[in-house]
């Protein structure tokens, strides 16, 4: 499995930081709406604040997986968020975090998401990623360092 296979370098999200997670939830779901992803986007940031509110979805080292049902995605989605200077996730090692992968997709592709979830903790269980991604400034120079560090799992 590669996440490159999923992700598109006009689907990145990269902002300089965010006060908590529902502030960038609501603009992650704007730029959705406006990249013709989503019609939505009250839905989806409500979906995403309400899996958040269950459980952090940080998985510590300076990621998060978050990841939402709903019909309003006609196909597998995975996007990437970089948020530059970090943000207070409720993570398990109690560190920011700064890359948020964001998986999405209507109720068919349960397995697609815990395929990419697995992949994702190994990934970042395995790699230096959360450490390498604070020095990167746009989404193609993002792309290439998942690509690298996928090489080493």
């Amino acid at each position: 499995m590669k996440l490159e296979k999923y992700l598109k370098a006009e689907n990145i999200f990269i902002k300089d930081s965010y006060k908590d997670t529902d502030l960038f939830y609501a603009d992650f779901s704007l730029f959705l709406k406006k990249k013709g992803i989503v019609d939505d986007n009250e839905k989806i940031k409500r979906l995403f604040i309400k899996r958040e509110n269950v459980q952090s979805t940080a998985i510590g080292r300076g990621v998060a997986a978050p990841h939402i049902f709903s019909d309003e995605f006609s196909e597998f989605i995975l996007t990437v968020a970089l948020i530059k200077e970090g943000m207070e996730y409720k993570a398990p090692d109690e560190q920011k975090v700064f890359i948020v992968f964001l998986i999405m997709s209507d109720d068919r592709d349960v397995g697609l998401h815990l395929k990419n979830l697995a992949h994702i903790a190994r990934l970042t269980r395995s790699t230096a990623l959360g450490e390498r991604i604070k020095d990167i400034t746009d989404a193609t120079q993002l792309i290439e360092l998942i690509k690298e560090q996928e090489a080493l799992i």
